[in-house]
Formats: structure tokens, C-alpha cells, sequence
């Protein structure tokens, strides 16, 4: 009995030297949208193989799609999309979705929604310190004038998009301010 119960701690110390412990994955919040503006933030994480990234939407309409680095505000074929994900400016508790880090290799992602993408709205998990960065990932996207929505087809932004986009900033600043009346805003 002393033998049997000797020789199991002693496999159990060796087993865990040899093959380590097990490591518990890590779950990385991800605010999409809200009050920060047309950002993901943070911006980037650094995740280990087995960890996952769960992405929070807030108001107004995000997607989390994944994009190539050299193609920032475009789907990657293949790649991942959450769909559009439509939040009201009071709800608390928005969808989420979540994807897990299967490699260590960079993963890529921006907004769907027309004009968000080229706003800077990108993502990064992994992304190198030096090359193919996330700042010049950020700086591709921005340069990309990309305000086509890639679902089958493209859509084009119009003028009346820009009017409404005007009419929902004029709504929120009024809302967080608390000031009713004409707010001048950039278009």
C-alpha cells in the first residue's frame, strides 16, 4: 500500500515536470463601439494559443470580421464575421461574440459598417512588434477610403447616409450634454 501510494505522487511529480501544468485559458474583453467612438478597445491583445477574445458590442451597429493585413477593410475569405450586431443607445447588456486564438500567428479584424473601418475602427490580436504592425495595419486601414459594405455586393455611401450619420451624432451629443438644439457638427 505504501509502494502503490509512493509510486503515484512519484508519476504525478513526474508528469507534471515533464509535460508542465496545464494551463488555464484567458479570456480578453473587447469593448466594440459605445462612448469611446468607432474603436475596439483595447485595440490590440497579445494571446496565448487557447485563450479567446470576447468582443462586447455597444451602441450603434459593429461587425467583427476578420481582415488580412494587407487588406485591412476587407473580409477575409474564410475568415470570421459576427454579422452586423445592432445595439440601442440605452441597452446595458449587448450581444457578444467570442473567437478562440488557435495559433500564434496574427489575426486581423475591422468593422463592416459603412465608413467605420476607414475611421480607424481595427483590431489586432498578435499583431508584431516590428514588420507588419499594428500601427501601419491602423495607418493602411485609414488610407484605404474603403466605404463599400462587402455582404454580396457593395454599397456605396451617400450623401444621405452622411446626413444621417449627422442626425444620430446631433442625438447622442444632445443626450450626454443634456443640451437640446441645433449642435454643429464636422459631416
Amino acid at each position: 500500500m505504501l509502494f502503490t501510494t509512493i509510486l503515484t505522487a512519484s508519476l504525478a511529480i513526474l508528469s507534471s515536470a515533464v509535460f508542465g501544468e496545464a494551463r488555464k485559458s484567458k479570456t480578453h474583453d473587447v469593448i466594440v463601439g459605445g462612448a469611446a467612438g468607432l474603436v475596439y478597445t483595447p485595440n490590440q491583445v497579445h494571446a496565448k494559443v487557447g485563450d479567446h477574445v470576447k468582443f462586447h458590442f455597444q451602441f450603434k451597429n459593429h461587425t467583427v470580421t476578420q481582415s488580412s493585413f494587407d487588406y485591412p477593410c476587407e473580409p477575409l475569405k474564410g475568415g470570421f464575421d459576427s454579422g452586423f450586431m445592432p445595439v440601442g443607445m440605452d441597452d446595458k447588456n449587448g450581444p457578444t461574440f467570442t473567437i478562440e486564438v488557435k495559433n500564434e500567428d496574427p489575426i486581423w479584424v475591422h468593422c463592416e459598417q459603412v465608413g467605420h473601418c476607414p475611421s480607424g475602427m481595427v483590431f489586432a490580436v498578435n499583431a508584431p512588434k516590428k514588420g507588419n504592425t499594428f500601427k501601419k495595419f491602423l495607418k493602411m486601414a485609414k488610407a484605404s477610403g474603403n466605404n463599400e459594405y462587402h455582404d454580396g455586393g457593395s454599397y456605396k455611401r451617400s450623401d444621405d447616409d452622411a446626413d444621417e450619420d449627422i442626425e444620430e451624432k446631433r442625438s447622442l451629443l444632445s443626450r450626454i450634454t443634456g443640451k437640446r438644439g441645433v449642435v454643429e457638427l464636422e459631416a
